[in-house]
């Protein structure tokens, strides 16, 4: 079940691995065709084991992906053309039995209600294909990544409320008046759950290429 705020829509982007433990963002796709640069990117491998235990425990995560195309400019700092920025925040529902998974830029807010555990997670891990715009198609390009895992921290909870509240869904979760006792033990519990769970931050830079180039999941460059 989605719900739809809409503004525009826009893509991402993505290219290149790199490795932080368990996890790997790379680059699957670029494509530099017709005064266009797509690109896709992927967080490969499962997630870690503690990260992945404290989302089924109910405590809030959240992917902030940042992707960027850049131009060379010989004897001169490169050239910043786009960026794009997406923010994919997950929590589990104890009392719906169910995922919610936010997809957020600053065009679009899309809600998404998921059972699947696997479902909610390949969201996390595979964003939308990127698009960029380029005016000028002459000269050599490159695309850089980032993302970023974030657990909510413990002063800022009240974004817990409006999760449980539902705020943001309109599902019929509970107001905080009608069910103190619960809501206290259950932002209690997070408070020790996020305790010692730290940020996990990736960043990726692609090959340079020029118009024309092409790159698929096939060959992914890492």
């Amino acid at each position: 079940m989605w719900r739809f705020i809409p503004i525009t829509t826009s893509c991402l982007i993505l290219i290149g691995g790199v490795r932080a433990g368990a996890l790997e963002l790379v680059f699957q796709e670029i494509k530099a065709d017709s005064g266009l640069i797509s690109a896709r990117i992927a967080l490969i491998d499962s997630l870690p084991d503690d990260l992945h235990t404290y989302i089924r425990k109910g405590v809030p995560v959240e992917f902030d992906y940042s992707i960027a195309l850049w131009k060379e400019r010989p004897g001169w700092f490169d050239g910043l053309l786009e960026k794009l920025d997406i923010s994919l925040k997950i929590r589990y529902d104890p009392w719906e039995k169910e995922y919610t998974v936010l997809h957020s830029t600053p065009e679009l807010i899309l809600e998404q209600l998921l059972d699947d555990e696997r479902d909610a997670l390949d969201l996390l891990r595979r964003p939308e294909r990127s698009l960029f715009a380029v005016n000028d198609t002459e000269g050599v390009f490159y695309v850089t990544a980032s993302l970023t895992i974030k657990t909510m921290s413990f002063s800022s909870y009240r974004e817990v409320e409006s999760w449980l509240k539902g705020e943001i869904s309109g599902a019929g979760k509970p107001d905080l008046e009608e069910a103190p006792d619960k809501l206290g033990e259950f932002v209690f519990d997070m408070a020790v759950k996020i305790s010692g769970l730290k940020n996990t931050s990736l960043e990726i830079r692609s090959q340079k290429f020029r118009h024309g180039f092409s790159l698929n999941a096939a060959s992914p460059y890492r």
